[in-house]
């Protein structure tokens, strides 16, 4: 919008319209997302109730190879197996977490959805905000220094989890960052020519 040289006005408005857009809709794909995960899993979890009522004897096996794969003895592993299975409940939350590696405390999707819109929103307002409180000239700089520093520090925060370096991960997301910025503004001043 800034590309098109319409008054701060528009930027404000077509701005908090996209953030709140942008919000609702990864909020909403988040929720949707977790939600579809945890019907698969309860899928998943009442066909093992059924195997293990239908099979007790082929899922005990199962079971005893699980545990004998994390190091029992074979007897010991088939011993455990048939502990287990005497409870139903304990077998099958067993049989949940070990052969389907299912853990459904980790599924909340009303939270993964709240979450995600309100991450979503408060990316979305970095760039907006400048326009709330300085002229337009300024606005658009200031805009630009802040969205690029946040890409930066966003990468740099990623490297925690990749064991890549800051600098490196700081540098792609600012690049991408920027790369997307420059594409949305030639958009924004080519468009106005085009409609």
């Amino acid at each position: 919008v800034v590309g098109a040289s319409l008054s701060p006005h528009v930027v404000i408005v077509t701005g908090v319209a996209g953030a709140i857009a942008d919000a609702l809709s990864m909020g909403s794909s988040g929720y949707l997302a977790a939600k579809s995960e945890a019907e698969v899993q309860a899928h998943q979890i009442e066909m093992e109730r059924q195997e293990m009522r239908l099979m007790p004897e082929l899922e005990e096996e199962e079971l005893a190879l699980i545990y004998e794969a994390k190091g029992l003895p074979k007897d010991r592993a088939r011993e455990t197996a048939k502990t287990v299975m005497q409870d139903p409940v304990r077998a099958l939350e067993t049989q949940v977490r070990e052969e389907l590696n299912i853990h459904p405390a980790e599924l909340a999707p009303l939270k993964d959805g709240l979450v995600t819109g309100a991450s979503t929103a408060v990316g979305a307002f970095i760039p907006i905000a400048p326009f709330l409180f300085m002229s337009a000239g300024s606005a658009v700089w200031v805009s630009l220094a802040v969205s690029m520093a946040a890409h930066f520090a966003i990468g740099a925060a990623r490297s925690l989890f990749t064991g890549r370096g800051i600098w490196v991960s700081g540098r792609d997301m600012f690049l991408v960052g920027f790369g997307v910025a420059a594409v949305g503004y030639l958009i924004g001043d080519v468009l106005p020519a085009l409609v």
